[in-house]
């Protein structure tokens, strides 16, 4: 956790868990972490994770984000939160009170609008390369398109607008 950031530290003005990530080219193996934390050195990911963070055979990899020790999926083929339980309905993993059926992130394809299937597998793909430019399947696309194209006029083109609306 931050230590000197308001909002990701531990206390009454902040809030819990918010890890600190380090971006640098240095092997995970070689950034030593101390065991009184809760670390300990995973030997097959090769690197320090926490101690309640179990390593998965089956994914190969120790899956936690958040220090809790998360459990594997058969179903969906990856480990999941623990508090996730697998829906036969949606095919995935998600709370047990979820919304089922067309969620959040199931809207469907972005490109040409069916439900069946995301815009990365959709059967049209190359059709929607070759559509004209501010073309597109959803009429509210189109009006942000529109709204774009009146917020990116030049002063001059408002300007005149401006001038011949007003009564003379």
């Amino acid at each position: 956790d931050y230590d000197n950031h308001p909002l990701y530290k531990h206390g009454k003005t902040g809030r819990r868990q918010s890890p600190v990530r380090l971006f640098t080219n240095i092997p995970s193996r070689c950034i030593v972490l101390p065991q009184e934390e809760g670390y300990r050195f995973c030997s097959a990911c090769q690197r320090y994770v926490s101690s309640l963070n179990k390593h998965c055979s089956e994914c190969n990899r120790c899956p936690s984000k958040d220090g809790r020790e998360w459990k594997h999926c058969s179903s969906c083929e990856k480990c999941v939160k623990p508090s996730w339980k697998h829906c036969g309905s949606c095919g995935r993993c998600a709370l047990p009170d979820h919304p089922c059926g067309r969620g959040q992130n199931q809207q469907g394809c972005f490109s040409c609008g069916g439900l069946d299937h995301k815009r990365k597998f959709c059967p049209g793909k190359d059709a929607h390369k070759n559509r004209p430019k501010g073309t597109t399947v959803d009429k509210r696309f189109s009006r942000h398109l529109l709204k774009l194209k009146a917020k990116n006029k030049s002063g001059a083109d408002r300007q005149q607008k401006k001038t011949a609306a007003q009564p003379l």
